[in-house]
C-alpha cells in the first residue's frame, strides 16, 4: 500500500474529513486532497505530523510495513523478566510441560476445573507442589 492510500485508509478509520485533516495541520483544503491522489508528498516534518495524528509509525504511514506502533513502550515487568531467565534454563522437555501447565493454569482460572490449592490437605499430595519461596531457585 502506497502513502496516498494508507492516509485516505487512515483518515476514514478516524472518521475524519479532508477538511479537517488539514485543518489540524495547518494545511490548505486542496492538500490532502492532493496527497491522497497522489499529486503531491509531504515533507519529512509533515510525514511525522501526519503519523502522529494517527498514532502509527512512519514505515506504516509510507506502506513500507504493516507494522502500526513498532515502538511501543515497552511492559515488561521485573518478574517477566525472571521467568524468561529461569525459561531459557529448562530443557526443551521441561519447556514443554511449563507451558502445558500455564494452559491448565488458564484452564483452572477460567473455573473449567476445581482448584487443588483451595484445600491444604489437598495440596500436600498434589503433584503440583512448586517452590514456595523464589530464593529457592536463584539464578
Amino acid at each position: 500500500m502506497e502513502f496516498h492510500d494508507r492516509l485516505k485508509q487512515l483518515r476514514k478509520e478516524k472518521k475524519m474529513t479532508q477538511a479537517a485533516l488539514a485543518k489540524e495541520l495547518t494545511y490548505g483544503a486542496t492538500a490532502i486532497s492532493n496527497y491522497e491522489s497522489g499529486h503531491n508528498q509531504p515533507s519529512i516534518s509533515d510525514l511525522k505530523k501526519i503519523a502522529s495524528i494517527f498514532n502509527v509509525s512512519m514505515d506504516y504511514l509510507l506502506g513500507v510495513n504493516e507494522i502500526r506502533r513498532p515502538y511501543e513502550p515497552d511492559k515488561k515487568t521485573d518478574d517477566f523478566e525472571i521467568f524468561i531467565d529461569y525459561f531459557e534454563m529448562l530443557e526443551e522437555k521441561s519447556k514443554k510441560e511449563l507451558l502445558l501447565y500455564i494452559q491448565w493454569l488458564l484452564t483452572r482460572q477460567e473455573g473449567s476445573i476445581s482448584d487443588p490449592y483451595s484445600d491444604s490437605n489437598s495440596f500436600s499430595s498434589s503433584s503440583l507442589q512448586v517452590a514456595q519461596k523464589p530464593e529457592d531457585f536463584k539464578l
